[in-house]
């Protein structure tokens, strides 16, 4: 653990790589342009991993090495970042020698990243990505070459300020952790530098407000805490506490810290330390896309997976309903009632039901009465038809609702999965086909009474099926049926569309592109190759 001020090792100038530098650009422009479009909303196993390490991958390439390709110029970027109450604006402040960054007591006192450049780096940052998020200070104070940005806190209780906190330490060349006596072994912190180490970005860690009755204890622990990251050889500094005070800290307290920085200012130190950042960059990038190109693959059994239990929703409903045309049971209830009340001696469907003469009456009274009879078993045949359906769709509709919550789609499930189907209309399209194919109604019934009779019948009343048989109408009842359950078994399907759940998956390609894009970038990881 080097515990001085002296720099991190010198950089080596390294040939070009193969690919030119307007080349790379491309690459990585086309790069961004895929992890955009990745959608990795469905539950995997890591996906929460993924989707940070895709986030952090478009925040590192956009705001860290485009740029740094783009104008070979920039300074080094060193972000100020840790846990909330480490004193970061206060230490900015207090290394800089000037108020550049408001502190207090109140947490989180950085809302607004506070990003210092001298006034030789104030155009050249102008249109940095960085400098689009944050509050540009321009002072003397900071070395030309080198630029410090405040951040917001890790663990804010803002996601947008964690979320910006993670940005900024994407772009960062280096960064300077700021950790305290109670808060260096704080989760979130930890997990970000893990993060941080692994891609190899260069740290310096200060150990900042540690009372000197706690410092060996505390400084033996964190050690070894950074030994295990394999940050054994950053540098690493204390700040002693200085117990509550307002303004600066004493020069005793930041002078080992601030000349360290000034070491790395300079435009060729600057540069050096920007070539060390990249050591480890290439290799990291290349893998972290292979990564995701496995992440995409996994999305895809995903939404495999959620089609067939989507699917497998649909057969013990569509089993029933089929089950309840082909057995009759649409028919039982009100409407088998209903016939019963209307066929019984002196009903209108009395002789209909007794297989007697279909007789009109005086004025075709009875004719007309036996039609407005079959209409209203129609009718009643119909509500018992659509009361089955909507429980159906109702169910179906729930079951994949839920099964689409659990996969992690919820957000997709409005857009993808219809709901309100119309069974009302959809019974009442199927009734009036079968109108429509009663051309020749038999002696006595009316052609919208025959159609109403095969309606009642096709449902399973018993009584209607048999005198449908005595008329001739059997063909037109089972042709009738078997359109019944068409048309349920589809609106029935409709809920859940073949295809809506691999709709979820991402594009195929895009697995393959980023897998593309890694092969393209492995000329970057053998040893003597740089942009």
């Amino acid at each position: 653990m080097v515990s001085s001020a002296s720099p991190l090792p010198a950089g080596e100038d390294v040939p070009v790589s193969a690919l030119s530098r307007a080349q790379l650009i491309d690459v990585l422009t086309d790069t961004v342009g895929d992890l955009s479009k990745l959608d990795l909303s469905l539950n995997t196993d890591g996906v929460e991993d993924a989707r940070r390490l895709r986030a952090g991958l478009i925040a590192q390439i956009r705001d860290h090495v485009l740029p740094r390709l783009a104008d070979a110029d920039i300074p080094a970027i060193v972000v100020v970042g840790g846990s909330t109450g480490a004193g970061k604006s206060t230490l900015v402040n207090s290394v800089l020698g000037q108020e550049v960054s408001d502190a207090g007591v109140l947490r989180p006192t950085t809302r607004t990243p506070v990003l210092v450049v001298n006034p030789e780096d104030e155009t050249v940052l102008a249109d940095h990505p960085i400098a689009q998020v944050c509050l540009t200070v321009a002072s003397a104070a900071i070395p030309a070459g080198l630029a410090l940005v405040d951040a917001s806190d890790l663990d804010s209780v803002q996601e947008t300020n964690r979320a910006l906190a993670v940005r900024l330490l994407e772009a960062a060349d280096l960064w300077l952790f700021i950790t305290t006596a109670a808060r260096y072994g704080d989760h979130t912190p930890w997990v970000s530098l893990e993060e941080a180490a692994g891609r190899g970005t260069p740290i310096g860690v200060v150990l900042n407000r540690v009372p000197a009755t706690v410092l060996p204890e505390v400084r033996r622990d964190l050690i070894e805490r950074l030994d295990a990251l394999g940050l054994a050889e950053s540098p690493f500094f204390v700040v002693p506490d200085a117990g509550p005070h307002e303004g600066l800290l004493p020069e005793s307290s930041v002078g080992e810290l601030r000349d360290w920085l000034r070491l790395l200012a300079g435009r060729h130190r600057a540069a050096g330390l920007v070539r060390r950042t990249g050591r480890g960059l290439w290799s990291g990038l290349r893998a972290d896309l292979i990564t995701l190109a496995d992440g995409v693959d996994a999305q895809d059994d995903a939404a495999t997976q959620l089609e067939e239990a989507s699917q497998r929703l649909l057969k013990a409903p569509g089993a029933d309903l089929r089950a309840d045309v082909e057995q009759g049971t649409c028919g039982q209830g009100a409407p088998t009632t209903r016939w019963v009340t209307l066929a019984s001696s002196g009903g209108p469907l009395a002789s209909l039901a007794q297989g007697g003469r279909l007789r009109s009456g005086w004025f075709g009274r009875t004719r007309k009465a036996r039609a407005e009879a079959l209409a209203t078993l129609a009718g009643d045949t119909r509500e018992s038809i659509v009361s089955r359906l909507e429980a159906a769709l109702v169910s179906v509709s729930d079951d994949a609702v839920r099964t689409w919550e659990v996969a992690g789609a919820a957000a997709r499930a409005g857009e993808l999965l219809p709901t309100g189907a119309d069974a009302t209309g959809v019974v009442d399209a199927w009734a009036s086909e079968q109108h429509a194919r009663v051309t020749a109604p038999p002696k006595g019934l009316t052609q919208p009474g025959a159609g109403d009779l095969v309606i009642a019948a096709a449902a399973g009343i018993e009584g209607a099926r048999a005198a449908a048989d005595r008329l001739g109408l059997g063909p037109v009842v089972a042709d009738a049926k078997a359109a019944l359950t068409q048309a349920l078994i589809d609106v029935l399907a409709a809920t859940v569309p073949a295809g809506a759940a691999r709709a979820l998956a991402p594009d195929p390609a895009l697995a393959a592109a980023l897998r593309l894009r890694a092969g393209e970038l492995a000329p970057f990881t053998r040893p003597g190759a740089s942009a």
